[in-house]
């Protein structure tokens, strides 16, 4: 397993960070950019949108997509398109009954949200959501919403900037050129363990933020249950709705491989269907099987 991105101090052995930085640390290599990665890379999202689809929490937190499919040695970028958000392999290191393969180690990205050398020293209120800074397409203020976030395969792509880096531009006053806005960060891993693979947002567990990557064939995990009463007790098991979230019928293995991605919306716990729009899942949500390009609005607002 390999962390990729910039910010990830990762130092368990069998790990390599890609980003800024040098030197090998304790199995961990730093390396400068993607360019020698050949495999592809899949892009997820970490969104808010409202209203909830369950009143047991205020709005819905949730990866877009919410079950994907790789293959053994791809790239996974998460874009951290609302902030305060992590990716947290469940793991027995962090207290919990392990939910990924034998022998692939703990794993967990910083707390991350938008770029720190994207945001001014004197700025004191939070940047506004990127739907309400203006530009649907995503090509105006933030240059990462919905229609920048592409599967990337092969080289030129850097471990830092690809997917986020601004389209306008503005004088930073020295007459240098400094990004319009807040920057969302990114965070990439690449996954060679073939197996099932649960990740939680920590911060946003309790109201369901968790995902489900499947690598390679492999869909048997000795952890799948479709009844989340089967789960173990927190903390061993999920906390809150990330229990109900990860025994949905969408996420079981099988489905996950069969559909290349899994959106949010297609849930059954927010009112989606267990496989049965399978004609239906280009209206709009911008999810591809295999593509891993996303932007679906869960109903209501999208952040």
């Amino acid at each position: 397993m390999k962390a990729l991105g910039a910010g990830a101090a990762l130092g368990a052995l069998g790990w390599s960070t890609l980003g800024a930085g040098g030197g090998d640390t304790g199995g961990t290599s730093t390396v400068t950019d993607l360019d020698e990665h050949t495999g592809t890379v899949h892009d997820v999202q970490t969104l808010i949108s409202g209203p909830p689809s369950n009143p047991d929490r205020p709005a819905d937190f949730f990866y877009e997509p919410t079950g994907l499919h790789v293959a053994p040695g791809d790239v996974v970028r998460w874009t951290f398109t609302t902030p305060d958000h992590n990716v947290v392999g469940i793991h027995p290191a962090f207290g919990m009954r392990r939910r990924v393969p034998l022998g692939v180690d703990a794993f967990s990205s910083p707390l991350m949200g938008f770029r720190p050398d994207t945001i001014p020293g004197d700025m004191v209120e939070p940047p506004a959501p990127p739907a309400e800074e203006g530009g649907s397409d995503g090509n105006e203020t933030t240059g990462t919403v919905t229609g920048t976030m592409t599967e990337t395969t092969g080289t030129g792509t850097t471990g830092t900037e690809t997917g986020t880096t601004m389209t306008g531009t503005t004088d930073g006053g020295d007459g240098g050129a400094m990004p319009a806005g807040p920057v969302p960060d990114t965070w990439l891993l690449s996954l060679q363990t073939p197996g099932v693979y649960d990740i939680i947002c920590s911060p946003h567990e309790g109201f369901g933020m968790a995902m489900r990557i499947v690598v390679g064939d492999e869909t048997t995990a000795p952890f799948e249950t479709s009844d989340p009463e089967a789960l173990p007790e927190p903390r061993a098991g999920p906390v809150g709705l990330s229990r109900v979230t990860l025994t949905d019928p969408a996420l079981q293995p099988e489905t996950v491989v069969e559909r290349g991605t899994v959106s949010w919306s297609d849930l059954e716990s927010v009112g989606g269907e267990d496989e049965g729009d399978d004609d239906g899942d280009d209206e709009g949500d911008g999810t591809e099987a295999g593509t891993g390009t996303t932007g679906t609005e869960a109903g209501g607002t999208t952040y």
